[in-house]
Formats: structure tokens, sequence, C-alpha cells
């Protein structure tokens, strides 16, 4: 690696279906937030610093809360914002932000090597820190893309939204198209836009092993995309769609990584109960400490 591996936490989304912020929804005997978690593994796993990109209504409590992994990594809270240029460019009626991939545009100041980007809202496996400073150990050039079977990702209280992977012959992905409302019925897997889904079709969960070198096409990318929508009320600008953008103009490689890890995340308020019961497993097997206080 040409330094250390930083993680990038995508906790800037307003979560409307979680009814609350549930970037700082605490969880489990830690009373911690999930995102703890996964400090946790990155701490262990040798990474440099963690980068966590916000909003103004979860700032001041997450400031607080993980004040006390100062000490074990170096910790940069960077609020989701346009420019001042582009600012003076939008609807004045605009209140949304503007995607995942805009947010990562904003901890392009603190990059320099490579990097990991995860949703607060997931908790991917223990061990998926691990396997991304061994992907950026033994590769320089192509990014990384953590997949999971579709049927390990479901909520059993609502449909939910995933990116369908296809992927060549070499492993490398060739497309990634979102699909919502995906649940299961009587009749099989369902989704909004009727494709043929089945249990081990592979998914993206955002959690992507980028090289520094993406973020010049991000930012492009996002350039191009706030061109056209700037005026939108709800527009988004996302990973999927700017890493799919690069595969098709074969700007970059995406090699996808199966995961063998459980994954369990917070789409509905009743989905807090399963992760909880889930990690408090994982804390059981000593996988956790049962606090992350560091005092």
């Amino acid at each position: 690696m040409n330094s250390s591996s930083s993680l990038v936490i995508l906790a800037g989304g307003l979560g409307s279906r979680y009814k609350g912020s549930k970037q700082i929804d605490v969880i489990g005997e830690q009373n911690a937030f999930l995102l703890e978690f996964a400090i946790y593994d990155a701490v262990e796993a040798g990474f440099g610093q963690v980068i966590l990109i916000i909003n103004e209504k979860v700032q001041a409590e997450m400031k607080s809360k993980l004040s006390n992994w100062e000490s074990q990594v170096a910790l940069h809270f960077v609020l989701q914002s346009l420019t001042t240029e582009q600012q003076l460019q939008v609807h004045p009626n605009r209140s949304k932000p503007w995607g995942t991939a805009q947010a990562l545009l904003c901890a392009k100041p603190f990059l320099n090597g490579p990097f990991v980007v995860m949703n607060a809202d997931d908790y991917y496996g223990q061990t998926v820190m691990k396997s991304a400073s061994s992907f950026f150990r033994s590769e320089r050039k192509s990014h990384g893309l953590l997949s999971y079977s579709l049927s390990d990702t479901l909520s059993e209280h609502g449909g939910v939204s995933r990116g369908l992977c296809t992927l060549d012959d070499e492993g490398f992905l060739k497309s990634v198209v979102e699909c919502h409302d995906i649940y299961r019925n009587a009749n099989g897997l369902q989704c909004q836009e009727a494709y043929s889904l089945t249990d081990s079709t592979p998914v993206s969960m955002n959690l992507w092993f980028f090289q520094s070198e993406i973020l010049e096409h991000v930012a492009w990318y996002f350039d191009s995309f706030f061109e056209s929508n700037q005026q939108e009320l709800s527009s988004e600008c996302y990973l999927p769609s700017m890493v799919q953008s690069g595969i098709e103009t074969n700007e970059f490689t995406v090699k996808v990584l199966p995961s063998n890890e459980q994954w369990a995340g917070l789409t509905f308020p009743e989905d807090k109960e399963s992760v909880e019961q889930y990690l408090h497993s994982l804390t059981d097997k000593k996988c956790y400490p049962k606090s992350f206080s560091h005092e």
C-alpha cells in the first residue's frame, strides 16, 4: 500500500423509512452506533483514519459519542454539502442531500491512499476490513466490491433496494443496476422492476474498496450530474451509477469479491431487534468487547 488505508462512512442520509436518524440510534449491550462496530474492525485491521460524512442534524451527537475513538484512530467529521458556488445554483426548495457519490466527494481532501466506503446503517461482517487490507496489499490498480447473496440481505419488514451485479468470466463487475422494493412472497422473490431474481443473485451493499485515483472520476461524474440536475428537488447522484459510468468507458475495473460474512442492517424500525440479537451473539463469541469505551 502506498499509505495507510482509510475508512469512509456515509452517514449523511435522512433515512425516512426508519422514522429517525438511524446513524445515531444506539445498538446492543455496547450502547453504540452500528457504525462503531466497523470502526472497531478498521482499527483492528490497522486503518489509519476514519472519515464520517454526516449531516447537520446528527453532527453534535455524532461528535460527542465518538470522541472516545480519537485515542485509537484519526477521526474526521465532514458535513455533506455542496461548494458555495454550487449552492447558489440549487433550487431554493431543495432539502435532500445529493447522494452517495457526492458524499464521497466531500471526503476527497482527506484521501491520498486506498480507502473503504460503507453505509453507516449496514453491518457487513467482522472480517471485511481485514479483507480490504489484504485486497489493497495485493491490488494497486483495480477497485473492489464486496458482494452478498441477495437472499442474505432482505428484510422481513418490507421491500429493500439493492444493486444487482453482473460479472464477467474473470470476476470483474460488468454492471450494477439498482433494483427497488425487493421482497419475498409465496411466489418467490419480487421487485418493482420485475427482474428475474434468485437467492444467489450477487448484490452490492455499497461496500467498496477504492484506490485513490477513482476520486478524479467521481468529481467529473458529479459535476456532469449536477449540471443536468441542479434545479431538481430530489435527484441524487449514487456511487453505483458513478461506477457503472467508469466501467462503460473503460476508465477502470472493479473486482467483485463474494462475501462469506452475514450482513445485517437498519432499513425499518423493526429491523433493530434482529440486528441487536446478531451483534449480541458475536459479542458472546468475543468477536467484540462488551464496551467500546477506551477510558
